[in-house]
């Protein structure tokens, strides 16, 4: 099998129900919320139960635990209006919950640390065994800016990149892709970064990683949360990309 990852963070809907009291909002904001903020069907989009290697979904809804923030508030950017690894504010600024301290580590220790060790193990295993390893961060993001963003741009596709672990080989290999399919493409906008697990970040480049970013609209109805009929459009384009990155994962060279 590929030393690939497909990363998953913001699919999910789920708020559990000892999770759901933590929330100040009633069941229609809180609904309308996740309309805004969750990455509706991009499970399926990038075609999770077709990938060549291995998947890592968030268990729950990003409201409850946002597992590809900074645990720590002081190094996450988005935690100054509110949206660290736990969100307390919603997208207009309003408030979400309030979490004391202990809270915010139970929540912490139900799904954000074992998400993180799950990916650590991942990425290990395949250093050990194959010499490298490849991490698809899947994503989406609103037609619209939210109010809590800052980037005003809005391509069809994009990419981002970590500067020690998204290689320009790999770029240019994803971005040709896109490209000649099509699609708007823009790098690092509206977002930069992509996921790396701990074990590898910042320390061992055999670890390659680009964010995926597909704008909302393309695939699915952002007033109702639905697919309409460009999601067999996208998604087709993004089973395509599987077997570039299978082929880039088994190339002779590797970054390191």
């Amino acid at each position: 099998m590929p030393p690939l990852l497909l990363h998953v963070p913001h699919a999910s809907p789920a708020i559990p129900a000892a999770d759901r009291a933590d929330f100040l909002l009633d069941d229609g904001a809180l609904a309308a919320e996740g309309l805004r903020l969750v990455d509706a069907h991009t499970d399926a989009l990038f075609g999770a139960d077709l990938w060549p290697g291995d998947v890592l979904q968030a268990k729950v809804s990003r409201l409850v635990v946002d597992v590809e923030r900074f645990s720590d508030d002081a190094r996450e950017p988005c935690a100054r209006v509110g949206m660290g690894a736990t969100y307390v504010r919603t997208t207009d600024g309003g408030d979400l919950r309030r979490l004391s301290p202990a809270r915010r580590q139970e929540l912490l220790a139900a799904y954000y640390t074992p998400h993180h060790a799950e990916a650590d193990r991942w990425a290990q295993a395949r250093l050990a065994t194959q010499g490298r390893c490849l991490v698809l961060d899947a994503h989406s993001y609103p037609a619209v800016p939210l109010p809590t963003e800052v980037s005003p741009l809005r391509p069809e596709i994009g990419l981002g990149l970590d500067p020690f672990h998204t290689s320009a080989e790999l770029l240019a290999e994803v971005e040709a892709f896109f490209r000649g399919r099509g699609f708007q493409v823009a790098v690092d906008a509206p977002f930069t970064g992509s996921f790396v697990p701990n074990a590898c970040y910042g320390r061992d480049r055999r670890c390659q990683s680009i964010m995926v970013e597909v704008r909302r609209d393309l695939y699915m109805d952002e007033l109702t949360g639905g697919r309409h009929a460009g999601f067999a459009v996208v998604s087709a384009a993004l089973l395509g990309l599987h077997a570039v990155l299978a082929r880039f994962a088994g190339r002779p060279t590797w970054p390191t």
